[in-house]
């Protein structure tokens, strides 16, 4: 007859509980290193994007603004070219940087609730592409890079708060609530290229799914807690 005194134990149920945990882990851990890999392929796209941006849109400032053009000697706007070029060349170096960041990617710092829509590409042909703005805002930091030569230059850009009231154009970001100091930022349009889009739209699937998994890890975590918590209580 069994003892109604006796503690209860739940061995059994914590291992069930631990081989969930490690089988749900099974499925995440490789879904995180594919999602590297897509991170890596997205900074070599957005290298290849920034390369060519560089010096076209530096060349439409120099046509757009043709009369600063005309004013500069020749000397300085070949100056100006070896700066656009030296920027091209150090483009993979400015995307690293940037795109560093761990609180970019959601598989470099997984968060229980982040956003499921925060990699969501949308638009349509009526209003255009809408890219996430996780992702739009440091690329266009990278692209803001340029904006110093261009002031320099006097092609009507300033990348200076205190200068603000003085250009039509202000390729600077000052984050919200930061101390940091203002970043550069392209301020215009942009249209991803085809590669990048589609490098993104993958990862977004696979957060999708790596974050289910990671929800429903906790979850078994959690209750694992709850019930080592009872079995203290009830072996007190």
């Amino acid at each position: 007859m069994q003892n109604p005194n006796a503690k209860p134990e739940y061995p059994s149920l914590n291992e069930d509980l631990d081989l969930l945990i490690q089988q749900k882990e099974q499925q995440l851990n490789p879904l995180r290193v594919r999602m590297e890999e897509i991170r890596q392929q997205f900074m070599q796209d957005l290298t290849n994007f920034a390369s060519k941006w560089y010096q076209d849109t530096a060349k439409q400032y120099v046509i757009k603004y043709s009369e600063i053009t005309f004013s500069l000697k020749k000397e300085k706007l070949a100056e100006m070219k070896t700066r656009v070029s030296s920027l091209v060349e150090n483009s993979n170096r400015i995307v690293k940087k940037v795109l560093s960041n761990p609180q970019i990617w959601w598989h470099l710092e997984p968060h229980l609730h982040d956003t499921i829509t925060q990699y969501d590409q949308l638009g349509n042909d009526s209003v255009g592409n809408k890219f996430p703005e996780k992702i739009d805002n440091p690329i266009r930091q990278v692209l803001g890079e340029l904006g110093d030569i261009l002031e320099q230059y006097g092609y009507k850009v300033t990348t200076n708060p205190s200068m603000k009231a003085s250009y039509p154009e202000f390729w600077f970001f000052t984050p919200e609530g930061s101390k940091k100091e203002t970043q550069p930022y392209y301020p215009h349009l942009i249209e991803w290229s085809e590669h990048m889009q589609s490098t993104i739209y993958s990862y977004n699937i696979l957060f999708q799914k790596a974050i289910q998994l990671y929800i429903q890890i906790q979850k078994l975590k959690d209750e694992k807690k709850q019930r080592q918590a009872s079995q203290l209580w009830d072996s007190t």
